[in-house]
């Protein structure tokens, strides 16, 4: 047994953490062979995993993966440590050839094809992408949404996808019906516990009772092969407005149709799709 492991396991995370339902469904990934490690460190009790989108330098109480930052508990790649180092009485799949392979980037669809997608979209469904498309960058990919009928017929659509299936941020109520929730699943609380705390008990405790009871909004993103930054472009100039003072400093605003756009690709398919009338 690694003592200075265990060590470190025990006064990072309660026993009672690794006996939910949320922990269970990690560790069952944990143990699959597509979380082989590339490389586990018994002296310094660390790994490295390999994901494909990247790889991640993982310790007993810290990971830099997206379910780790939502939730500050375990997730599949420390649990997946923590069996390697010994630590949990479980057995492991391992297998060198599962570990997954890093993406490359895709080849980007025309540009008349993905606007053919957003055309062949509702309305509403276009406001909710341009919406999207306006929020997400580079260094923040994903954005945070609450589900509904035009979020589901975008993913349908395939222009947009669900980021992370495990990833979310409960709505919750008030604190009347926290305390419900809880009294309900008959889990202790302090009584004079702020909201937050109890909003933290049922994250690390009932998540899924959580989500059932309040709703979940969920991370969304738009596939490289899209261009967001070009889906963006389209629509913004296809349905927001600019606004002016005129010479009396009253306050009015045009659609961009009726301004003088860029002469480029995205204004080009405005023209073609009979939207732009200047040339």
């Amino acid at each position: 047994m690694n003592e200075k492991a265990l060590e470190k396991w025990e006064s990072s995370w309660d026993s009672s953490v690794h006996e939910t339902d949320y922990a269970f469904k990690r560790i069952k990934s944990a143990k699959s062979a597509k979380l082989t490690p590339v490389k586990i460190d018994p002296t310094d009790c660390y790994g490295y995993f390999q994901g494909s989108h990247g790889r991640y330098e993982t310790f007993l109480d810290y990971c830099p993966c997206g379910d780790f930052h939502r939730s500050k508990l375990p997730c599949k790649h420390i649990y997946r440590l923590a069996i390697e180092l010994g630590l949990m009485g479980e057995t492991a799949h391992s297998d060198k050839n599962a570990i997954p392979t890093p993406k490359t980037e895709c080849v980007r669809l025309d540009l008349d094809r993905v606007i053919d997608i957003v055309e062949n979209l509702s309305v509403a469904a276009q406001y909710e992408l341009l919406t999207i498309a306006r929020n997400i960058r580079s260094t923040s990919p994903t954005y945070l949404t609450k589900p509904n009928d035009y979020i589901s017929e975008l993913i349908k659509s395939g222009i947009v996808v669900e980021a992370e299936p495990h990833k979310y941020k409960i709505m919750f109520g008030n604190k009347t019906d926290i305390l419900k929730l809880l009294e309900s699943e008959n889990i202790q609380y302090d009584k004079k516990a702020k909201k937050d705390a109890l909003e933290e008990l049922c994250i690390n405790l009932i998540p899924e009772k959580a989500i059932e009871k309040f709703g979940a909004m969920i991370y969304v993103s738009i596939p490289t092969m899209y261009s967001s930054q070009k889906i963006h472009y389209y629509l913004h100039r296809k349905y927001d407005t600019e606004v002016y003072y005129d010479e009396n400093m009253n306050f009015k605003e045009i659609p961009l149709l009726e301004t003088e756009l860029p002469d480029d690709d995205v204004t080009n398919q405005l023209v073609k799709r009979g939207y732009y009338k200047h040339i």
